[in-house]
């Protein structure tokens, strides 16, 4: 690990769930690659090189991330964790502030992407909607 949390608010203690999304941080567009409730992880475009796209504990304004058809706002990230992870680098993003029915729709597809990966609970949603 390049470098990880500093303090207890920073870290990420809902599940990370793989899933892939495109992250749009002004004209820069980097590939998703986890979502939790309080961050999300991003993929480094400049692996193997010294000097890495943003620096630790820098804040991110006016974000937003294109998952399944919906986009989701941030007012405010920040660059928490740089990783290795599987051979490339990843970027772990607190959310620092964000909109109440923004959170509502990172909130669903959080709960929709968590489904898809629990049995019980595609087996559960099956038997409710009969």
């Amino acid at each position: 690990m390049f470098y990880g949390v500093t303090a207890e608010e920073d870290e990420i203690i809902s599940t990370a769930i793989s899933t892939p999304f495109s992250f749009h941080n002004g004209e820069d567009v980097l590939k998703g690659r986890s979502l939790s409730r309080e961050g999300l992880g991003v993929h480094c475009p400049n692996q193997g090189a010294k000097a890495f796209h943003f620096n630790r504990r820098q804040k991110l304004k006016d974000c937003h991330i294109q998952i399944d058809g919906l986009t989701i706002y941030f007012c405010q990230l920040q660059v928490v964790e740089l990783k290795e992870l599987n051979g490339e680098y990843i970027y772990g993003l607190r959310i620092l502030s964000i909109l109440p029915q923004e959170q509502e729709k990172l909130e669903a597809v959080y709960e929709s992407k968590l489904c898809e990966l629990d049995d019980d609970c595609n087996k559960w949603t099956a038997i409710s909607s009969s």
